[in-house]
């Protein structure tokens, strides 16, 4: 039987633990891999940290969750397993609701309470916290981060490794580019240019930076 380890064993990690044994399909844990080898010193969990991400050679059993909320650094990590021949799984909880002709990418995770409209589509290593929404013919890029309440309305384009804060809205038929932040609670109401930083309501840029796409 394939079994899970989950990339990061920080708060998101440890969330993800609990999550992945609540997921619609079952799936046993094997551990969690992460640079600091002492993550779980202070918490009592019944699976161990394997080792360090960089230096972990999966099995043949193992299939893989990123459970980092930065996207540069999911980014990353992903590609490292990636190369050594890992496998990644979706995960969605089993309080989520999914759609009619949902595309998920794969090591997508749908978090509790989390709902996602008929005809959407989600790239490879999206990310929707908890008690978010993308509606109906929505498109999210890969890499994307969409953090806690936050609500993605009914055909709103995000490119890839857009980090969205949580409580933010996104409105209808809104496109963000790539590498986009969305600051927390923040009400979008037009196009969002490649690495821009919005917040406020309505939301308004802060500051650009250079998207690379190596």
């Amino acid at each position: 039987m394939k079994h899970v380890v989950i990339i990061g064993a920080g708060g998101f990690g440890r969330e993800m633990l609990a999550w992945v044994r609540q997921s619609a399909e079952y799936w046993p844990v094997k551990g969690f891999i992460d640079d600091n080898l002492g993550a779980l010193a202070h918490f009592a969990k019944d699976v161990p940290v394997l080792g360090r991400i960089e230096e972990y050679k999966p099995d043949p059993e193992d299939v893989f969750v990123c459970a980092l909320g930065r996207v540069e650094f999911k980014h990353r990590c992903v590609e490292l397993i990636l190369a050594k021949g890992g496998e990644f799984c979706r995960i969605a909880h089993a309080t989520a609701v999914v759609g009619e002709n949902v595309n998920l990418g794969t090591g997508v995770i749908l978090c509790p309470h989390t709902v996602v409209g008929s005809d959407a589509t989600l790239g490879d290593f999206v990310t929707v916290n908890l008690h978010s929404t993308v509606a109906h013919d929505a498109v999210i890029g890969d890499w994307t981060q969409l953090h806690c309440h936050v609500d993605i309305t009914g055909g709103v384009v995000l490119g890839e490794g857009v980090t969205v804060g949580s409580h933010a809205s996104i409105l209808p038929g809104v496109k963000v580019g790539d590498g986009a932040t969305i600051g927390a609670g923040a009400v979008v109401m037009r196009d969002v240019p490649a690495g821009a930083t919005v917040f406020g309501v309505p939301a308004r840029p802060f500051a650009m930076r250079e998207v690379s796409h190596d």
